[in-house]
Protein backbone atom coordinates (compact mmCIF):
# COMPACT_ATOMS: atom_id res chain seq x y z
CA UNK A 1 0.00 0.00 0.00
CA UNK A 2 0.54 3.32 -0.59
CA UNK A 3 0.56 7.13 0.57
CA UNK A 4 -1.10 9.80 -1.24
CA UNK A 5 -2.22 13.11 -0.19
CA UNK A 6 -3.31 16.33 -1.10
CA UNK A 7 -6.84 17.53 -2.39
CA UNK A 8 -6.27 17.23 -6.49
CA UNK A 9 -4.32 13.89 -6.22
CA UNK A 10 -7.21 12.24 -4.43
CA UNK A 11 -9.57 13.87 -5.87
CA UNK A 12 -8.68 12.60 -9.25
CA UNK A 13 -8.25 9.24 -8.08
CA UNK A 14 -11.52 9.12 -6.50
CA UNK A 15 -13.35 10.59 -9.53
CA UNK A 16 -11.63 7.08 -12.00
CA UNK A 17 -14.25 4.83 -12.51
CA UNK A 18 -12.75 2.16 -11.02
CA UNK A 19 -10.33 3.94 -8.19
CA UNK A 20 -7.14 2.73 -6.42
CA UNK A 21 -8.01 4.12 -3.01
CA UNK A 22 -8.57 1.61 -0.72
CA UNK A 23 -9.23 4.04 2.03
CA UNK A 24 -9.72 8.13 2.90
CA UNK A 25 -8.50 9.57 6.18
CA UNK A 26 -9.14 13.22 6.77
CA UNK A 27 -8.13 15.40 9.67
CA UNK A 28 -10.26 15.96 13.05
CA UNK A 29 -12.25 19.26 12.10
CA UNK A 30 -11.24 19.59 8.47
CA UNK A 31 -13.99 21.46 5.99
CA UNK A 32 -14.63 22.91 3.42
CA UNK A 33 -17.21 21.94 0.33
CA UNK A 34 -14.13 19.83 -1.37
CA UNK A 35 -12.97 17.70 1.47
CA UNK A 36 -16.87 16.98 2.35
CA UNK A 37 -17.54 16.25 -1.21
CA UNK A 38 -14.81 13.82 -1.91
CA UNK A 39 -15.96 11.95 1.75
CA UNK A 40 -19.48 11.63 0.19
CA UNK A 41 -17.98 10.32 -3.08
CA UNK A 42 -15.92 8.06 -1.11
CA UNK A 43 -18.88 6.64 0.60
CA UNK A 44 -20.89 5.92 -2.81
CA UNK A 45 -17.87 3.94 -3.99
CA UNK A 46 -17.85 1.54 -0.83
CA UNK A 47 -14.16 3.41 -0.03
CA UNK A 48 -14.06 3.73 3.92
CA UNK A 49 -13.60 7.17 4.95
CA UNK A 50 -12.22 7.63 8.67
CA UNK A 51 -11.77 10.88 10.69
CA UNK A 52 -8.44 11.13 13.00
CA UNK A 53 -6.24 13.43 14.62
CA UNK A 54 -4.40 16.11 11.99
CA UNK A 55 -1.13 14.46 14.00
CA UNK A 56 -1.99 11.23 12.86
CA UNK A 57 -2.13 12.84 9.45
CA UNK A 58 1.29 14.05 9.64
CA UNK A 59 3.09 11.20 10.44
CA UNK A 60 0.94 9.27 8.13
CA UNK A 61 2.50 11.84 5.18
CA UNK A 62 5.96 12.31 6.50
CA UNK A 63 5.57 15.88 7.70
CA UNK A 64 3.97 17.19 3.85
CA UNK A 65 1.69 19.36 3.87
CA UNK A 66 -1.35 16.74 2.99
CA UNK A 67 -3.97 19.29 3.22
CA UNK A 68 -6.43 17.25 5.77
CA UNK A 69 -6.64 14.42 3.76
CA UNK A 70 -4.76 10.90 2.76
CA UNK A 71 -5.53 8.14 0.61
CA UNK A 72 -4.06 4.79 0.89
CA UNK A 73 -4.11 3.39 -2.37
CA UNK A 74 -1.96 0.14 -4.07
CA UNK A 75 1.63 1.39 -5.35
CA UNK A 76 1.67 3.52 -8.50
CA UNK A 77 2.17 1.82 -11.77
CA UNK A 78 4.63 2.87 -14.46
CA UNK A 79 3.46 2.65 -18.19
CA UNK A 80 5.15 1.17 -20.99
CA UNK A 81 6.51 2.82 -23.90
CA UNK A 82 3.62 0.95 -26.30
CA UNK A 83 0.63 2.80 -23.86
CA UNK A 84 2.81 6.25 -24.28
CA UNK A 85 3.20 5.62 -28.04
CA UNK A 86 -1.15 5.19 -28.38
CA UNK A 87 -1.74 8.03 -26.00
CA UNK A 88 -1.13 11.07 -28.32
CA UNK A 89 -3.54 14.10 -28.05
CA UNK A 90 -6.11 14.01 -30.58
CA UNK A 91 -5.88 17.55 -31.57
CA UNK A 92 -2.12 16.91 -32.27
CA UNK A 93 -1.31 15.01 -35.27
CA UNK A 94 1.93 14.09 -33.95
CA UNK A 95 3.43 12.79 -30.71
CA UNK A 96 4.77 14.27 -27.60
CA UNK A 97 7.30 12.63 -25.54
CA UNK A 98 9.24 13.99 -22.57
CA UNK A 99 12.05 11.92 -21.20
CA UNK A 100 13.91 13.69 -18.21
CA UNK A 101 17.31 13.06 -17.52
CA UNK A 102 18.70 12.68 -14.49
CA UNK A 103 15.94 14.82 -12.62
CA UNK A 104 16.34 14.34 -9.28
CA UNK A 105 13.98 17.02 -7.28
CA UNK A 106 10.54 16.03 -6.79
CA UNK A 107 9.15 19.27 -7.04
CA UNK A 108 11.02 19.54 -10.33
CA UNK A 109 9.04 16.20 -11.71
CA UNK A 110 5.82 16.98 -10.61
CA UNK A 111 5.90 20.25 -12.19
CA UNK A 112 7.14 18.80 -15.43
CA UNK A 113 4.50 16.34 -15.10
CA UNK A 114 1.87 18.42 -14.78
CA UNK A 115 2.88 21.51 -17.96
CA UNK A 116 3.03 17.85 -19.97
CA UNK A 117 -0.44 16.81 -19.19
CA UNK A 118 -1.49 20.15 -19.56
CA UNK A 119 0.38 20.87 -22.69
CA UNK A 120 -0.51 17.84 -24.61
CA UNK A 121 2.52 15.01 -24.34
CA UNK A 122 1.49 12.10 -25.08
CA UNK A 123 3.59 11.32 -21.54
CA UNK A 124 6.84 11.13 -19.65
CA UNK A 125 9.81 8.76 -19.83
CA UNK A 126 12.30 8.87 -16.83
CA UNK A 127 15.41 6.40 -16.02
CA UNK A 128 15.42 3.83 -12.95
CA UNK A 129 18.85 5.20 -11.70
CA UNK A 130 19.81 7.88 -10.04
CA UNK A 131 16.58 9.93 -10.63
CA UNK A 132 13.27 11.04 -9.20
CA UNK A 133 10.74 8.31 -9.13
CA UNK A 134 6.93 8.96 -8.64
CA UNK A 135 6.21 9.52 -4.63
CA UNK A 136 3.67 10.81 -2.93
CA UNK A 137 5.13 14.14 -2.87
CA UNK A 138 5.85 13.87 -6.86
CA UNK A 139 1.77 12.94 -7.01
CA UNK A 140 1.03 16.30 -5.35
CA UNK A 141 3.40 18.44 -6.93
CA UNK A 142 1.53 17.57 -10.42
CA UNK A 143 -2.02 18.60 -9.06
CA UNK A 144 -2.58 14.88 -9.34
CA UNK A 145 -1.89 15.22 -13.19
CA UNK A 146 0.28 11.86 -12.57
CA UNK A 147 -2.33 10.01 -11.95
CA UNK A 148 -3.21 10.99 -15.28
CA UNK A 149 -0.54 11.21 -17.73
CA UNK A 150 1.62 7.75 -18.43
CA UNK A 151 4.94 7.66 -16.92
CA UNK A 152 7.09 5.14 -17.88
CA UNK A 153 10.59 4.49 -15.90
CA UNK A 154 13.23 2.66 -17.91
CA UNK A 155 16.69 1.39 -17.37
CA UNK A 156 18.48 2.50 -20.46
CA UNK A 157 17.48 5.72 -21.58
CA UNK A 158 20.09 5.74 -24.49
CA UNK A 159 18.21 2.39 -25.74
CA UNK A 160 15.33 4.47 -25.34
CA UNK A 161 15.82 7.16 -27.56
CA UNK A 162 17.31 5.23 -30.37
CA UNK A 163 13.72 3.26 -29.88
CA UNK A 164 12.13 6.08 -30.68
CA UNK A 165 14.46 7.46 -33.17
CA UNK A 166 13.22 4.30 -35.42
CA UNK A 167 9.52 5.18 -34.75
CA UNK A 168 10.58 8.10 -36.72
CA UNK A 169 11.01 10.48 -33.71
CA UNK A 170 12.98 13.88 -33.66
CA UNK A 171 14.65 14.10 -30.71
CA UNK A 172 15.41 18.03 -28.94
CA UNK A 173 17.46 18.58 -26.56
CA UNK A 174 16.78 21.00 -24.30
CA UNK A 175 20.39 23.33 -24.15
CA UNK A 176 21.22 26.68 -22.42
CA UNK A 177 23.68 28.21 -24.22
CA UNK A 178 24.54 25.48 -27.04
CA UNK A 179 21.41 25.48 -29.46
CA UNK A 180 19.53 26.89 -31.75
CA UNK A 181 16.81 29.65 -30.80
CA UNK A 182 13.69 27.52 -29.45
CA UNK A 183 11.62 29.65 -31.87
CA UNK A 184 13.75 28.76 -35.17
CA UNK A 185 12.36 25.21 -34.80
CA UNK A 186 9.21 23.54 -36.55
CA UNK A 187 8.18 21.22 -34.54
CA UNK A 188 5.45 19.69 -36.30
CA UNK A 189 7.22 15.87 -36.28
CA UNK A 190 6.94 13.65 -33.56
CA UNK A 191 9.12 14.82 -30.97
CA UNK A 192 11.45 13.44 -28.47
CA UNK A 193 11.64 16.38 -25.94
CA UNK A 194 14.97 15.79 -23.56
CA UNK A 195 15.49 17.49 -20.65
CA UNK A 196 18.46 17.63 -18.35
CA UNK A 197 19.27 17.23 -14.37
CA UNK A 198 19.34 20.53 -12.74
CA UNK A 199 22.93 20.58 -11.96
CA UNK A 200 24.62 19.27 -14.85
CA UNK A 201 22.17 19.40 -17.77
CA UNK A 202 22.18 16.46 -20.25
CA UNK A 203 25.06 14.08 -20.13
CA UNK A 204 27.23 13.81 -22.94
CA UNK A 205 25.84 10.52 -24.08
CA UNK A 206 22.33 11.90 -24.10
CA UNK A 207 23.27 15.09 -25.97
CA UNK A 208 25.06 13.03 -28.62
CA UNK A 209 21.99 11.09 -29.39
CA UNK A 210 19.89 14.34 -29.69
CA UNK A 211 19.25 15.80 -33.32
CA UNK A 212 18.40 19.38 -32.54
CA UNK A 213 19.57 21.30 -29.52
CA UNK A 214 17.06 23.98 -28.44
CA UNK A 215 17.93 27.00 -26.41
CA UNK A 216 15.59 29.46 -24.63
CA UNK A 217 16.70 33.37 -24.90
CA UNK A 218 17.03 34.69 -21.95
CA UNK A 219 17.36 38.72 -21.05
CA UNK A 220 19.29 38.34 -18.01
CA UNK A 221 23.03 37.21 -17.67
CA UNK A 222 21.85 34.13 -15.60
CA UNK A 223 23.36 30.54 -15.65
CA UNK A 224 19.90 28.44 -16.99
CA UNK A 225 16.13 28.60 -15.84
CA UNK A 226 14.70 26.13 -13.62
CA UNK A 227 14.52 22.52 -15.51
CA UNK A 228 10.37 22.68 -14.84
CA UNK A 229 10.02 26.22 -16.08
CA UNK A 230 11.89 25.22 -18.92
CA UNK A 231 10.09 22.19 -19.74
CA UNK A 232 6.73 24.52 -19.71
CA UNK A 233 7.93 27.30 -22.15
CA UNK A 234 9.30 24.93 -24.63
CA UNK A 235 6.19 22.54 -24.47
CA UNK A 236 3.99 25.52 -25.06
CA UNK A 237 6.43 27.22 -27.94
CA UNK A 238 5.22 23.20 -29.52
CA UNK A 239 1.83 23.65 -28.60
CA UNK A 240 1.60 27.13 -30.36
CA UNK A 241 3.95 26.20 -33.71
CA UNK A 242 1.53 22.99 -34.35
CA UNK A 243 -1.75 24.82 -33.39
CA UNK A 244 -0.37 27.83 -36.20
CA UNK A 245 0.14 24.82 -38.76
CA UNK A 246 -3.21 23.56 -37.90
CA UNK A 247 -4.27 26.52 -38.98
CA UNK A 248 -2.50 26.79 -42.32
CA UNK A 249 -3.46 23.43 -43.60
CA UNK A 250 -7.38 24.73 -42.71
Amino acid sequence: MEVVYGINPIKVLLDRQNSPLKKIVIASGRTGLAVLAMAETARKKNIPVEWKPRQILDELAGKQDHQGIIGFRNTFVYADLETLLKNRHPDFSHDLIVILDSIVDPQNLGSIIRSAHCLGANGVIIPTDRAACVTPAVIKASAGSAESLPVSRVTNLSQTIDDLKKKGFWVYGADAHGGKRLSDHDFNCSVALVLGSEARGLRPLIKKKCDFLITIPMMADFDSLNVSVAAGIIQYEILMNRMEDAKKRK
